[in-house]
């Protein structure tokens, strides 16, 4: 069971000291989020002790007898699926390690050691202050533009119940007085909801990028950097799983639903059929349905027969074995190039 791993994993970090904090949905751990369909754990670890976490990682994977099968890097974030097979079904997790602080677009809004520093103690894991796990959820959904209804209500009572903390943070990131108290007095009025601060979206992305570029200059510089080179090497390198099958069928299809169990993480996945596009118009269609989802780490099962791949399985019989997925899963460790599958599968 992955709560085992889960439980190996933490009381070697806190064994050794590692300064980490779990950034959101802790309540349920060792186990996944019931009202969740995936287990998507997102921790913050110290730039300092970020080496000796993927050690421990490993070691605990090893220890556990779970497989890590894919690791993919973000400037501000770095990804790691760990799968574990149990009498040939399969549990997994994904852990998302932040590092150097919270922000967007390679400019900070805190640093990692603003965050660590007012880390809590829960049960037997170290996790987030309550206001800066609702301080994430509130701007990370804003500035990103995803500020759903579901978070609305949790935001906005951590932030009524901290208002002087939000208050000391508006400040700090230098939004002038008027626009904190507008802020301020939507969290406190009970009839605005969290989604009404969407107004302010773009004056406090304005004075984040400010304070990140004056207040740390050198780190917002080599941030920025970082962070579009990598996110430029994760367009060639699409993370995501790509499977091109010949034939759709039972097989095919029994591929997809077994895939879409082991190999994304929350993602989305399609099956779809090319069969009746030529060679151009394959990768037309590639770049414009396939690749928008391959790029954000979804699952794509594709029926094509017009080209032959390399990195390809023969499958001798109809039917989907615990072996067969165990290939694929070794495949898509791999790094994998933009237009080519991950595994091409004679059936």
């Amino acid at each position: 069971m992955i709560n085992v791993f889960i439980s190996g994993l933490f009381k070697s970090l806190n064994k050794h000291n590692i300064n980490y904090a779990i950034l959101r949905n802790y309540e349920s751990i060792p186990f996944k989020p019931k009202d969740s369909d995936y287990f998507d754990l997102d921790i913050i670890v110290s730039s300092k002790d970020l080496n000796k976490f993927n050690r421990i990682l490993k070691k605990v994977v090893l220890a556990k007898r779970t497989v890590l099968f894919k690791v993919f890097k973000r400037s501000y974030c770095h990804h790691y699926r760990i799968i574990k097979s149990y009498h040939k079904k399969f549990t997994n997790v994904q852990i998302d390690v932040h590092t150097k602080g919270q922000g967007f677009w390679g400019f900070f809004y805190l640093l990692e050691d603003e965050i660590l520093d007012h880390k809590r103690r829960y049960k037997e894991f170290f996790v987030v202050s309550n206001f800066h796990h609702h301080l994430f959820n509130w701007l990370d959904k804003l500035l990103w533009g995803e500020l759903k209804p579901k978070y609305s209500k949790p935001i906005k009572k951590s932030m009524i119940k901290e208002i002087t903390q939000l208050d000391s943070f508006l400040k700090k990131i230098n939004l002038n007085k008027r626009t904190i108290i507008a802020i301020k007095s939507l969290f406190l009025n009970k009839k605005k909801k969290t989604e009404d601060t969407k107004k302010y979206k773009y004056t406090i992305l304005r004075s984040i990028i400010l304070w990140s570029i004056f207040k740390h200059p050198i780190k917002t510089i080599n941030w920025m950097i970082e962070f579009f080179l990598r996110e430029l090497k994760l367009r060639i390198f699409p993370p995501g799983l790509f499977v091109i099958v010949k034939k759709e069928n039972k097989l095919s299809k029994n591929l997809y639903v077994n895939l879409c169990s082991t190999a994304i993480m929350g993602q989305q996945a399609i099956f779809i059929n090319f069969n009746q596009l030529n060679v151009c118009k394959f990768f037309y269609k590639y770049l414009t349905i396939l690749w928008p989802i391959l790029r954000k780490q979804g699952l794509v099962v594709c029926v094509y027969d017009k080209i032959n791949f390399n990195k390809h399985l023969v499958v001798k019989k109809n039917n989907i074995s615990h072996k067969m997925i165990m290939d694929i899963l070794y495949y898509y460790k791999k790094n994998n190039i933009i237009f080519f599958p991950n595994v091409f599968i004679k059936n």
